[in-house]
């Protein structure tokens, strides 16, 4: 069995990118309520909605990857909502598939695309 290279994972790249993300607009926003901070309740509103849209758009962003035949979803129960893992997904639920892999190691029975 091939080691993955989780360097390459697209899904993990995409999710680790967009978590940091969240947590400095959530980080952002919280130091906006000097006083009360995360017990502010437009703070908590704020990072609820945040959170679920964030997690909505990552999870369709990689269903519509998973159906252009770059990601699969992975072999083991995952969500993007459970946060980060130890692991070749790194809590996305999704490992690239056979054929990105393949087009990433430039072989040449997969046509790439036209510059």
């Amino acid at each position: 069995m091939e080691e993955t290279d989780v360097g390459k994972q697209l899904a993990r790249l995409i999710y680790h990118k967009w978590m940091s993300n969240m947590k400095f607009t959530l980080d952002l926003e919280e130091y906006s309520y000097k006083d009360t901070g995360r017990n502010d309740p437009r703070y908590k509103f704020f990072k609820k909605q945040l959170m679920s849209n964030t997690y909505d758009k990552l999870r369709e962003l990689f269903e519509e990857l998973e159906d252009l035949g770059l990601l699969q979803e992975t072999p083991y129960d995952e969500d993007v909502k459970e946060g980060y893992r130890d692991n070749s997904s790194g809590g996305s639920g999704y490992l690239n598939s056979a054929k990105f892999d393949t087009f990433l190691s430039g072989d040449k029975k997969v046509a790439k695309p036209k510059e």
